[in-house]
């Protein structure tokens, strides 16, 4: 193996061991900071958690490169010798490797010459939300002089090493959908003196679609529920209706217009049937757009290496896509070689992918 292989399995393997949740990462942050004092960086830890690492070159242009580092609240089955030793928490998403990849580049950019600054961002809270925008309301990309940003997500379905991308679409935008239908209780034997919430939730349900696939057949979404909870016994009329569900697109005014239908049904659904119905339909993610000509720069820079364009947009969602609203920039997948998906108690990375994705980093912040 080569050294910087050796170093990104070190770090990674270190990093998988302690795996913390959202902004709650003490251990992890105070093991990136201890790695990054060790260079010639300029780092900075941010709160609650994140860190800074930044790299001087005394030039007008920064380009950044952001590693996440939030795990998961599952626990791990993978048996390996580096295991979590945190119960009930587990990187199954590849943040640690995310990071390993970034603590090896810092190393190597202090032993570089360097044709533009360089900032590297260690940003908690990827899969619970906020860790992006945490880190862009601390000004950093300004007080840097952020001119572009990439991000690199290991993927299970691409072959080791293999580095993809696409320009424009390359992730969805994500709401929750949370609705509530309010109704009155009574027995079944009287119900003149209830409202039944459970047949205005099947009511609602039903509609809900029929006016969805009415007003935007042929559009590229998804809309579908995932709990669906009435009742509380067999012979009274349920007063409350409570489901759940996602909205995913790759447009933010699509989105939002489906959000509209299905509040404007909730209120139709209500009036007929004497309901109250509460809709909550949050943002968690934007969708993540990757500019065209960062896109170019990436592809072009995978020369001798094995690049394949990303056919179609995920449908999951990614917060790096906040970062891409205030400035250009590109994410990249970078194949594992793995059987085990995303967010599986059984998680596998090829460590051999690491130096793939590292040399990525590195020529994104050399060439």
């Amino acid at each position: 193996m080569s050294i910087r292989l050796d170093t990104a399995i070190a770090h990674r393997r270190a990093l998988h061991m302690i795996p913390e949740i959202s902004f709650d990462l003490k251990e992890t942050q105070a093991y990136v900071l201890s790695a990054l004092n060790k260079t010639s960086a300029q780092v900075t830890a941010l709160e609650p958690a994140g860190v800074l690492a930044f790299f001087d070159a005394g030039k007008d242009e920064t380009i950044a490169l952001r590693a996440d580092m939030d795990a998961l609240p599952m626990t791990e089955n993978t048996a390996l010798e580096f295991a979590s030793c945190h119960p009930g928490k587990m990187h199954a998403c590849g943040h640690d490797a995310h990071m390993a990849m970034l603590l090896t580049v810092a190393e190597e950019l202090s032993r570089s010459r360097l044709n533009r600054n360089v900032l590297l961002i260690f940003q908690p809270a990827e899969e619970t939300g906020g860790g992006a925008r945490s880190v862009i309301n601390t000004g950093a990309l300004e007080r840097y002089g952020v001119k572009s940003i990439y991000a690199c997500h290991v993927e299970p379905s691409l072959d080791t090493g293999v580095i993809s991308a696409r320009p424009g679409p390359s992730m969805a935008m994500s709401n929750e959908v949370h609705l509530t239908v309010k109704g009155k209780s009574s027995h079944i034997a009287h119900p003149e003196n209830g409202i039944d919430a459970l047949r205005a939730g099947v009511m609602l349900y039903n509609k809900i679609f029929e006016a969805i696939n009415e007003k935007f057949a042929g559009k590229q979404f998804l809309f579908n529920f995932g709990s669906f909870h009435s009742g509380t016994a067999n012979n009274v009329i349920s007063d409350e209706t409570r489901f759940a569900g996602a909205l995913r697109s790759y447009d933010e005014q699509l989105s939002g217009a489906v959000k509209q239908t299905v509040i404007d049904v909730c209120g139709d659904i209500a009036e007929q049937t004497n309901t109250k119905i509460e809709a909550y339909i949050p943002e968690v993610c934007l969708p993540l757009i990757n500019d065209g000509s960062c896109f170019e720069r990436l592809k072009a820079l995978t020369e001798g290496m094995c690049f394949e364009v990303l056919p179609k947009p995920f449908y999951v969602s990614e917060d790096f896509a906040y970062y891409l609203k205030k400035v250009p920039g590109c994410m990249f997948y970078l194949g594992i070689g793995s059987n085990t998906p995303l967010h599986s108690t059984n998680f596998y990375i090829n460590e051999q992918a690491l130096e793939y994705g590292t040399e990525m980093f590195m020529r994104l912040a050399l060439k």
